[in-house]
């Protein structure tokens, strides 16, 4: 007799694919956090949780802004103790700036986003949902957002994902081969933006 097997996962729903997609378009070169640990290496950074803000010029060339925020929680199910992980994202607008530096900088701390990644301006022309489908010790079948992958124009790449080896961290990951190693045991699910 063949037992069905228990899906287990979440993928993103509609509205936060939707708070992707206003990334499409915007540029973005920090991403601030707290506590932030790095393999200079493979130059991955990892966090409990990451903010990028992202940039554009409105129709009258005024510059505009708001943050990109990533973190990911660690679930177990119960009955088959299969690990998924829930990503989980928000796009909120900036706090207004008291035009006090020092009592900027403070407040930043105390909300412990006082380590940042920079790199080259990246305009984000594409977004790739990726995720983890797999039967796992035919127990149970997972299926979750585990990835989401930034490509510009150039095809240049950043990736956000789940860190696997340590619960409830988020991965930011701009090397290529690291990059391209992580995403062949991934499936894409969902492509927002240009898909030429």
């Amino acid at each position: 007799m063949k037992t069905e097997l228990k899906i287990l996962g979440n993928y993103l729903n509609n509205q936060k694919l939707a708070e992707l997609k206003e990334l499409i378009g915007k540029r973005i070169w920090f991403a601030r956090t707290s506590t932030l640990g790095a393999n200079l290496i493979e130059k991955i950074y990892t966090a409990t949780y990451i903010q990028i803000p992202f940039f554009w010029k409105d129709e009258f060339g005024n510059e505009k802004s708001r943050n990109f925020n990533l973190s990911a929680q660690w679930t177990e199910d119960n009955e088959t103790l299969l690990d998924y992980y829930d990503l989980k994202l928000t796009v909120t607008d900036h706090e207004m700036s008291t035009g006090d530096f020092e009592k900027d900088v403070n407040q930043s701390i105390k909300k412990g986003l006082n380590s940042s990644i920079s790199f080259n301006e990246f305009e984000i022309d594409q977004i790739q949902i990726l995720s983890r489908n797999e039967i796992v010790d035919n127990e149970g079948e997972l299926r979750y957002d585990e990835g989401i992958l930034l490509i510009n124009k150039n095809k240049n790449k950043i990736l956000l994902s789940a860190e696997l080896k340590c619960i409830d961290q988020v991965e930011f990951v701009t090397d290529s081969n690291t990059i391209e190693k992580r995403i062949t045991e991934l499936k894409k699910r969902k492509t927002l933006g240009n898909n030429v």
